[in-house]
């Protein structure tokens, strides 16, 4: 097995991985509200237990993969072989509906949601462990950051390609056909990776003389879950990153859900035409891989910590001129939207790099003979995950504060509907500039950023 194929065998998880995950958050939301017609108290109770497993799950799940010796935990690529058939089925289910407007609709989405989030926090921890342990070689680690983000930039299409097959919803039939052939392919991809993308440390094993199946990780010998948390929380850097990282996820989450709903009111159909409209929900994924791939030049030459500092400042000051300028300017704001939305992503695929350097410190710290990447993961989801929760349950609440929910239903008059497109242009730019200075201060007082930014950039990925 050659580096080139583990490498390739790991993009491919990444390609799959991606396919799946841009759909489900842009569409869901829009789906359950538009298309199921759920019932407010059903969607906020099902976002509360959402949340509630989110904060299990993520300690759960990388003190068992850091710990145990299971089929299923022995290696980070078996984690991922046997579980990508069941993240595939938990992605197919959401696009099946049960009912429309009962308590049935509530249920599906509770199943829909705590299920997809099982795989996708399992697989998640999986993925982003493989990367630091396919090869230690800075050198190694660039080329497969460049390669992952060029499979990144490919499943940035996927909701393009849903866009256009289903004509934005419209034919909705269409649309669950595309999402099955996207699980298809991506349970496809993320198999290999889970048959081939072998780390350095299964290789020596196997130069040993252990087969294949014989291959395991070595595990931390601390045994109490709440004491590595306990370690992990008390850090400095760690709370001054995971309150970044927070209202980072927040604010993805709003531009992933909300984006569609909002724009599909503010923009008129006779001033941007179907098509454009589709490229231009398609593209915002895209555009993001894209600035990521582009960007890693400046990333070397400025380090990841400017560069991350840099885009809160963007978000503050974009927001309050977005804001100033009104909704009136159409063309401007798509701008604004397309720009703000790439800069998160962007923004958010380096801060795997702050979370390699509190791993190496708490190693050190401690005097553990290997790092325990997947606690340090999973406590900072613990903290971070939760964001996907509370922003829809927010955003909802506020927009049915002001006549969404009569508005779907055509009973909102004239006066009231333009009252409702304000306050969604008020949360487009409101969200912006609160999170982003409340995140300006938080990372000036994260210390870690001490080592060479050239070996830093090339950290880690950025799709967990």
């Amino acid at each position: 097995m050659t580096l080139k194929q583990r490498m390739l065998a790991y993009c491919a998880c990444c390609l799959g991985f991606s396919l799946m995950n841009h759909v489900f958050f842009f569409y869901y939301v829009k789906v359950f509200l538009n298309y199921y017609k759920i019932e407010e108290g059903w969607f906020q109770f099902a976002q509360m237990l959402y949340l509630v497993w989110n904060m299990i799950n993520d300690p759960l799940f990388a003190y068992i993969q850091d710990t145990t010796n299971f089929r299923l935990t022995k290696t980070r690529r078996e984690a991922i072989l046997y579980t990508a058939p069941l993240f595939s089925l938990s992605f197919i289910l959401i696009w099946f509906p049960w009912a429309q407007g009962t308590w049935v609709t509530g249920l599906h989405l509770i199943t829909a949601l705590c299920l997809y989030d099982t795989f996708f926090t399992y697989i998640g921890l999986a993925f982003c462990c493989l990367f630091t342990e396919i090869s230690s070689d800075p050198k190694v680690r660039l080329q497969l950051t460049q390669w992952s983000n060029i499979a990144g930039l490919i499943s940035s299409l996927s909701v393009l390609i849903c866009e256009f097959t289903s004509d934005s919803l419209k034919d909705f039939q269409a649309f669950q056909l595309t999402a099955v052939v996207i699980a298809i392919i991506g349970t496809i991809l993320m198999v290999y990776c889970g048959l081939y993308a072998h780390t350095e440390h299964d290789l020596n094993q196997m130069q040993k003389g252990s087969s294949n199946d014989e291959v395991t990780h070595e595990k931390s010998s601390e045994s109490s879950v709440w004491r590595l948390t306990w370690q992990i929380l008390s850090e400095r850097n760690f709370i001054t990153f995971v309150i970044v990282n927070f209202f980072q996820g927040f604010h993805r989450t709003f531009l992933s859900n909300f984006v569609a709903i909002i724009f599909d009111e503010l923009i008129p159909d006779d001033v941007v035409s179907s098509s454009i409209r589709k490229s231009f929900y398609g593209s915002l994924h895209f555009v993001s891989s894209l600035i990521v791939i582009l960007g890693v030049p400046l990333a070397q030459t400025i380090g990841y910590y400017k560069t991350i500092k840099w885009s809160f400042i963007w978000k503050i000051f974009a927001g309050i001129i977005m804001f100033m300028l009104g909704r009136q300017y159409i063309i401007i704001m798509m701008i604004y939207i397309l720009v703000d939305s790439a800069l998160a992503s962007a923004a958010a695929s380096f801060f795997n790099i702050p979370l390699s350097e509190i791993a190496d410190h708490d190693m050190y710290k401690y005097g553990r003979s290997h790092p325990i990447t997947s606690m340090v993961y999973g406590t900072n989801a613990l903290i971070v995950k939760p964001a996907q929760s509370l922003c829809p349950m927010l955003t909802v609440a506020i927009l049915n504060r002001y006549g969404y929910e009569e508005h779907k239903t055509g009973k909102l008059g004239l006066q009231d509907l333009d009252s409702l497109k304000d306050t969604m242009f008020l949360l487009a730019c409101g969200y912006s500039c609160i999170l982003g200075i409340i995140q300006f201060i938080s990372w000036s007082k994260y210390v870690l950023n001490t080592r060479n930014s050239t070996e830093l950039v090339i950290n880690g990925p950025s799709q967990f």
